[in-house]
């Protein structure tokens, strides 16, 4: 992240998910509860479709540089995947995403405890 995606983020008081996800593939943020999912996006030369690498400027991707140094080609483009190889790890760039799925949202679990088991363990020590 620089400097200018940092300031912004701080104006906007938009949730970085900082904390999220650091041993998951997916679940809840602590800081603001959203659900999120690791996605790792990895920059392709379109001519020779060697790895390059890549950054985040103002929410988008793209190469760190302008042309590719093994063919010198300018077109690039973007492979999304949910799980990455131990040779794409220079390369992947990696994105918590928000999941907006209707059915996360309007689900509601309820534990209940059976009771009369619970008395029935208190009157065998009794």
């Amino acid at each position: 992240m620089n400097l200018m995606d940092y300031i912004l983020n701080r104006m906007s008081n938009k949730c970085t998910h900082r904390n999220a996800l650091l041993h998951s593939d997916e679940g809840y943020c602590p800081d603001c509860g959203v659900y999120l999912k690791k996605y790792y996006y990895v920059v392709r030369c379109a001519h020779c479709n060697i790895k390059r690498e890549g950054k985040i400027s103002l929410d988008l991707i793209k190469p760190s540089t302008n042309f590719c140094p093994n063919c010198g080609g300018e077109d690039f483009y973007i492979e999304r995947c949910e799980k990455i190889d131990i040779t794409d790890i220079n390369y992947a760039i990696q994105i918590k995403e928000v999941v907006k799925n209707e059915n996360l949202e309007d689900t509601v679990q309820i534990w209940v405890e059976n009771i009369e088991n619970r008395k029935r363990l208190r009157l065998k020590n009794a």
